[in-house]
Order: structure tokens, then C-alpha cells, then sequence
């Protein structure tokens, strides 16, 4: 996530147990790099030597690549350009819930998909639905808003991927589950938009999504509690850098899906669609 550069970043931090139906669908393992500035090797130039000869293994931190949000019991929706690099043999490992590791049993695309490319710089109807072979015995899934009044609800976004601040971008990698709020700027057939805006016109917990964030959740609060309302798809910077201030956020916007999406979960076992995936 990409926050505030004003803001404690503890407060972003979620609790254990908060989120559990947020899901990270895909990592791998980043070295941790230690740079040195040039100050530090004026100020402290014997210090240098020493720590490089101390750190003899390199640090690995876990870098988020994808995240996914559990809707039934064994279903996830996803963001459909992260689920075509997810495969059969991979199991989702739940970050609580003493759930444990449940292998994927079948990969659902929508059938009108299209990937972002040089020429097309936004997805089209970039969503998924991932089956799991168990349900989740013991993790609460998130309820899908059933409304069309997202405009300008201040939407509670969740992630695990590059952390930075909006006057730098992202620059960190450190696996940690963070929420940040913005207000929907926009709303149409396939898409809600969010612009991360700089204080003091701003919201108490302002972010977006980072590079890792992919599929993950835009809630908005009801009187039931959370619900989903978008899953995170790409962002357009234009010429101000990723993560900076100014930037726009696209969420795939699920309530325009909900008929999709219960056709898949509902049927038997999806094999009237042309858009699964058998790795």
C-alpha cells in the first residue's frame, strides 16, 4: 500500500485476525538490500566494512505478487490478469484462521478478458474466480456489495504489496497487511476509480494499492458490516511516476458482475464456460 507521507505508518497497519478473508494468492522471495548514502559513508565510514563483513546470508523478505478475497466458503474472486499466472498445483495458504493450505481446483476467467497492452493500457472486465477442492472451515467470507451507490463512499482498501508514501512511490518490500481509505471519484459500467489525493484535502487514512495489490479489496462499510465492492485491477500515473500523489486507481467494479459471478458459483461444477483454465 502507498500512503500518506504525513501519517505514523503504524496506523496503517491491520490488526491480526482483521481481514482474514483477504487473501495473498502469489509471492516470492526478495533479498533485502543494504545501501549505504553517501553521508553515511562520510559520517560513519568505518561502520561499512564491518556490517559488510557481519552479513555473511543475505535478508529475504516476502514480496506480495497477487491477492485474492474469499466470497464463499471455496470460492475467491481475483483480478483475472493475476489469476492467468496462478496455476492448479498451487495451494492458497490462509494467513490465519488455523486453516491451512488449500489446493485450487479450478481457475474461471470472464469470458470477455483482455489483458492490458501497449496500445490498450487498461484490462477489460479484469475479473476471476478461483474454486478451491475444500471449503474454508474456519474463515468468514466477505458478503459482495449488492448496490449500485458506490460513488463517493469512502471505500476501505487492503494489501500486501510495495510499501512507499505518495511523495516517493513505492520503495519498500516488507510483506505486512495494511488498510488505507480513499473516496470512489467515479463510477461506470466496468470500473470504480479512486485519485490519491495529498493533504489536507484528503481522507484520514488516504492510500492506493501498490505494485503487488493486484486483486485486492475495495470495501465499503454497510449496516451488516464490510463489503466487498471492487477488486483491484491497475493504476494510471500518466508522467507523475507510480504511487505519487495525483495518480488513479482502477477497481474492477463487482457489482456490474454479480450476475456473472453467481452463475459460476452456482453451477455444478462450471463446465457450460469456455473460459476455465487447466494448468
Amino acid at each position: 500500500m502507498i500512503i500518506r507521507h504525513d501519517i505514523d505508518p503504524e496506523r496503517y497497519l491491520t490488526s491480526p485476525g482483521q481481514f482474514l478473508a483477504v487473501i495473498t494468492l502469489s509471492t516470492s522471495q526478495v533479498p533485502v538490500q543494504i545501501a549505504y548514502d553517501p553521508i553515511d559513508q562520510l559520517l560513519k565510514p568505518s561502520l561499512i566494512p564491518m556490517v559488510q563483513m557481519v552479513q555473511t546470508a543475505p535478508e529475504y523478505y516476502t514480496c506480495c505478487n497477487g491477492m485474492g478475497v474469499l466470497i464463499r466458503s471455496n470460492w475467491i474472486v481475483s483480478a483475472a490478469h493475476i489469476a492467468v499466472d496462478l496455476s492448479l498445483d498451487q495451494a492458497i495458504r490462509f494467513d490465519g484462521g488455523g486453516e491451512g493450505a488449500i489446493a485450487i481446483k479450478k481457475i474461471v476467467l470472464h469470458p470477455q478478458f483482455k489483458n492490458a497492452t501497449s496500445e490498450q493500457t487498461l484490462s477489460k472486465n479484469d475479473i476471476a474466480l478461483l474454486q478451491l477442492n475444500r471449503p474454508a472451515q474456519n474463515i468468514s467470507p466477505l458478503p459482495l456489495y449488492q448496490g449500485e451507490s458506490e460513488l463517493h463512499h469512502q471505500a476501505v482498501l487492503v494489501g500486501r504489496g510495495d510499501f512507499g508514501n505518495g511523495l516517493i512511490g513505492p520503495d519498500q518490500v516488507d510483506g505486512k497487511l495494511r488498510m488505507a481509505t480513499n473516496q470512489i471519484e467515479e463510477a461506470d459500467e466496468q470500473w470504480l476509480r479512486l485519485r490519491f489525493d495529498a493533504p489536507p484535502e484528503t481522507t484520514d487514512l488516504e492510500g492506493i494499492a501498490g505494485p503487488g495489490d493486484g486483486g485486492s479489496p475495495a470495501l465499503l462499510a454497510t449496516h451488516q458490516g464490510w463489503a466487498l465492492a471492487g477488486i483491484r485491477s491497475t493504476q494510471a500515473s500518466g508522467s507523475l511516476g507510480e504511487g505519487y500523489y495525483g495518480v488513479w486507481e482502477y477497481y474492477t467494479r463487482l457489482s456490474k458482475y454479480l450476475l456473472w459471478i453467481e452463475s459460476v458459483v452456482s453451477s455444478d461444477d462450471g463446465s457450460d464456460l469456455n473460459s476455465q483454465i487447466h494448468h
